[in-house]
């Protein structure tokens, strides 16, 4: 056949009905399965594309999930958005990704168009300086929504994501406690992201418990990428003596942090931590310990609890936060 093959054509094809031809399409009604297998056929040979698009202006709904990110480059929100699809593999929906570069505006633009395609629902890691009239607005929408590995502040939104707070406590508590360092320097990420500001909550605490005033934290703000850990390292060791421990807002930081302490020679004289724990971690050299917060797991939580919330539009915001573990390895001082 020549041109667009329309569910009429298969219909026609087939032997049957355009209504019972729609029914086996939707896999619903009273359709004997020989009469589906024959539709279906009919289907396979003349080449039949459900046209989605066309359904979601009748229904009003679309089958796809926008998934906003900050960085799509990043190790990270790579796994992250694998558990995502994953978790959405068997509800029949897609997910639809866009890029903001950590820009508001960028996003207020990406949602716009999201909302054009009728997406479903959204799954969001807010882009730095986020306002929360943004979820106000998608209440007012109706559209469902998760914000997952970053909150707004003082906003009630369903959360998914890892409580930074006990991650940055826990990498500070092992290099205090392990190995005795005196000096903690943490190296990386903007200071408007409030993981940012909860990891390095977590490492003051750590620091009070021991005995150590906050004096004895170096905290370098910088971008959350390799490049930026090198530019990073560079300046503390231009700086003057190491300090006895680093801890890196990514794992990506402790990469280029590790670059810039091999050019120097330096590259066992201090001990570092990473965070998040992403897939390369474990195969750097040395090893990179690494607090573990389970990026795939937390992807496949988000699509789980958006896809209740679609079910339940409008129920209570609910917050899942992971309790993060350390991934022990060499680059610490541990054998």
């Amino acid at each position: 056949m020549s041109g667009t093959v329309t569910l009429q054509d298969v219909a026609d094809h087939a032997g049957v009905s355009r209504a019972t031809a729609s029914l086996v399409l939707r896999e619903t009604g009273r359709v004997s399965q020989q009469t589906r297998q024959r539709v279906a056929e009919s289907m396979q040979t003349l080449g039949y594309v459900y046209n989605r698009g066309a359904a979601s202006l009748r229904t009003q709904t679309a089958n796809t999930i926008g998934v906003v990110v900050t960085n799509i480059a990043s190790p990270f929100f790579g796994e992250l958005l694998h558990g995502l699809e994953t978790g959405l593999t068997d509800s029949g929906y897609l997910p639809l990704l866009v890029n903001t570069g950590d820009d508001p505006h960028r996003q207020r633009e990406a949602i716009r168009k999201l909302r054009e395609h009728q997406v479903a629902g959204l799954a969001l890691v807010p882009a730095t300086g986020t306002s929360p009239s943004l979820i106000d607005e998608l209440k007012v929408w109706g559209l469902e929504h998760v914000l997952m590995t970053r909150y707004i502040k003082d906003v009630d939104a369903p959360y998914v994501g890892a409580d930074d707070v006990v991650g940055g406590r826990l990498a500070a508590t092992h290099l205090i406690e392990a190995h005795e360092c005196q000096t903690i320097a943490y190296l990386g990420g903007l200071p408007a992201i409030l993981s940012r500001t909860d990891r390095t909550k977590g490492v003051k605490e750590a620091l009070k418990r021991s005995g150590r005033d906050a004096s004895a934290l170096i905290d370098i703000p910088g971008a959350v990428n390799s490049v930026s850990g090198l530019d990073l390292g560079q300046r503390l060791i231009e700086a003057g003596p190491l300090p006895d421990g680093i801890i890196c807002h990514s794992d990506s930081i402790a990469f280029g942090l590790y670059r810039a302490l091999r050019i120097h020679g330096l590259g066992t004289s201090t001990k570092v931590i990473g965070y998040d724990n992403i897939g390369g971690a474990a195969l750097w050299e040395p090893p990179l310990t690494s607090v573990d917060t389970k990026g795939e797991a937390l992807g496949r939580r988000a699509a789980r609890m958006l896809l209740e919330r679609i079910q339940e539009p409008g129920s209570p915001a609910s917050i899942d936060k992971t309790i993060p573990q350390l991934a022990v390895r060499q680059s610490c001082g541990c054998q």
